[in-house]
């Protein structure tokens, strides 16, 4: 069995130990709204396509989507949590959107 250490404070997380995954679906969100200035000319859009071949894939992917995961110790994890909470708080979000 793989041994772990909390991500954010090194702790050892002996097997059998309580532990806590996180798991972070970072992806590009499109509302589905152009307004008419950010709409492209067919020149336009020849260049930004040219740019896009000359990009590394692997970067243009993690621009639109990216998976992140890493372990906690319990104190971590309720840190990790209610700083998320209260950075929504803060920016007058609320409570962080949840996503299933």
């Amino acid at each position: 069995m793989k041994s772990h250490s909390c991500f954010r404070c090194g702790r050892y997380l002996a097997p059998g130990a309580v532990k806590y995954f996180v798991h972070i679906r970072v992806f590009s969100d499109f509302d589905g709204f152009l307004s008419t200035s950010d709409v492209a000319g067919e020149e336009e859009l020849g260049q930004i396509l040219k740019e896009i071949e000359l990009r590394d894939p692997e970067e243009l992917e993690n621009e639109v989507y990216q998976e992140l995961g890493f372990s906690l110790c319990k104190g971590c994890r309720d840190r990790f949590v209610q700083e998320t909470s209260d950075m929504g708080a803060r920016n007058g979000n609320g409570s962080p959107m949840m996503y299933s």
